[in-house]
């Protein structure tokens, strides 16, 4: 698996989120506009219980053998919404991701096609460019791995440990974007009736869009010529690796014979 793919899958795990319909002062939402409305609100302010209210996020909770939840599934934010203590560093860390990466978030609806118990609602919605942010992290992690002294593998281990459990490196590099580093998307969103009540679906297009293209297949040009360059150097610095690995084997051997 490629470095950026390995990215890819931890940062599917990153994205997590009290009601509109629950605030005193804001009633429930009753049509497809206000829920959309409403649950791109939840996302900006990271309210996680309006979001799983008023869209499909949950999937699947996973119990153990004598039936407690161990683990649960959503569509996003799913780091934030496992059954763990808030107080946690490894929650804290993600919720502080979260944060900076949505707190710059805006969209626009254009129309809304209503249509017996469905919609269908075109929105543009623009944030960070999240592919910069993560392209530029990627080609970081392979020059920490390419600068590291001896076998790099671990080094290697040791960025990815931290992507996982530590976001302030992310975070820095997200600092340093600028009003130009913006990504636009045009997107249909898609809105069901169950039971009354307006729900709207959170389709991998529609997570990307308001994510900042965060799970775009490539990044920009030259972000993809400098990532590529570093992986040649990187299976060049591995044939390094493995020819040292193996002398020192044969200086082990020789020595117990």
């Amino acid at each position: 698996m490629t470095t950026k793919k390995w990215i890819a899958f931890l940062m599917t795990s990153v994205l997590a989120l009290s009601g509109c319909g629950k605030k005193a002062s804001v009633p429930a939402p009753t049509t497809p506009l206000e829920t959309v409305e409403c649950v791109m609100e939840s996302i900006k302010d990271l309210d996680m219980e309006t979001l799983n209210n008023y869209s499909d996020n949950y999937i699947q909770t996973c119990h153990n053998w004598i039936g407690v939840p161990v683990e649960s599934e959503y569509r996003t934010f799913n780091e934030l919404l496992q059954p763990r203590s808030k107080r946690s560093s490894r929650y804290q860390s993600a919720y502080k991701l979260n944060q900076k990466i949505m707190e710059n978030l805006t969209w626009k609806i254009s129309d809304v096609r209503e249509k017996d118990n469905t919609a269908e609602i075109d929105m543009e919605i623009t944030n960070i460019d999240m592919s910069l942010a993560i392209g530029n992290y990627t080609a970081q992690i392979l020059e920490n791995v390419l600068e590291s002294p001896g076998i790099g593998i671990t080094q290697f281990a040791k960025e990815m440990s931290e992507l996982a459990t530590s976001k302030d490196s992310l975070i820095s590099i997200i600092d340093e974007l600028d009003d130009n580093d913006r990504s636009t998307i045009n997107v249909t969103v898609s809105a069901y009736q169950d039971n009354g009540q307006w729900k709207i679906h959170l389709t991998q297009d529609f997570i990307n869009a308001f994510s900042g293209n965060m799970y775009a297949d490539t990044y920009a040009e030259d972000i993809e010529q400098r990532i590529a360059e570093l992986e040649e150097q990187m299976e060049r610095k591995a044939d390094q690796w493995a020819e040292a690995f193996e002398n020192k084997v044969n200086e082990w051997s020789e020595q117990f014979e």
